[in-house]
């Protein structure tokens, strides 16, 4: 039986909009992904990356948010209270804006900044490493839309939230209901205290020893109660 060119084309137009309906409702928001291939798959523990050098010596990282003006005011006020989380939890460290009325001048521990294209990941933190392992400079770019679909204050909360952590020394978890999970829809805004400990342990020169003497973490990772 002959099917007409009409015919045929209205088939394929089915097909493809059932594919393409299945694969937006289906696919999954994701960070970027780390290269560490550590054995921690489904248990509650915190991989930790890479302590901060000599720039964590007064206890405060200094951070700038490269924005376009109100274009970006809702991711900008995101980042700020992702920061103010961070700062509600963390002790003996501080995330500190420099002026926000300047230009930022490249000087800044961490530099924070926004891109449209959120088809790749949700967020991407970059930590500029010296040869001892000393993180020396963070650069966080964060994703204002996923599939051309704007994100709600707080998921751009959440994938902030997220970010930091890298920033702060922590790897992604291999278990869902955690800030640190590699999906942003099975992860959790919550910086929970186990974290806070993973972070401290990090940066356990300055935090736990008073910065007397640089060294690397002295764990590779911190096992939630």
């Amino acid at each position: 039986m002959d099917i007409s060119r009409k015919s045929i084309s209205v088939i394929l137009f089915t097909i493809l909009t059932f594919f393409l309906l299945f694969f937006h409702n289906n696919v999954n928001l994701s960070f970027e992904k780390d290269s560490d291939k550590n054995g921690f798959i489904d248990k509650n523990v915190i991989p930790i990356c890479c302590a901060w050098g000599p720039e964590l010596q007064d206890g405060v990282l200094t951070y700038s948010i490269q924005s376009n003006g109100d274009k970006d005011e809702k991711s900008t006020n995101a980042v700020t209270k992702a920061v103010e989380k961070w700062n509600e939890n963390l002790n003996g460290i501080q995330l500190v804006q420099t002026d926000a009325s300047y230009t930022p001048t490249g000087n800044e521990n961490i530099i924070i900044s926004f891109i449209n294209d959120g088809k790749k990941a949700a967020g991407k933190t970059t930590n500029s490493v010296d040869s001892n392992g000393f993180i020396r400079k963070s650069y966080i770019a964060l994703s204002k839309e996923f599939f051309n679909r704007p994100f709600s204050n707080s998921q751009l909360e959440q994938v902030a939230e997220h970010e930091l952590g890298h920033v702060l020394g922590l790897n992604h978890v291999k278990f869902n209901g955690n800030l640190m999970s590699t999906e942003v829809n099975e992860g959790s805004k919550t910086i929970t205290p186990c974290l806070v400990e993973a972070v401290n342990i990090a940066n356990a020169w300055k935090v736990k020893y008073g910065g007397v003497v640089i060294h690397g973490p002295t764990q590779s990772a911190v096992a939630c109660k």
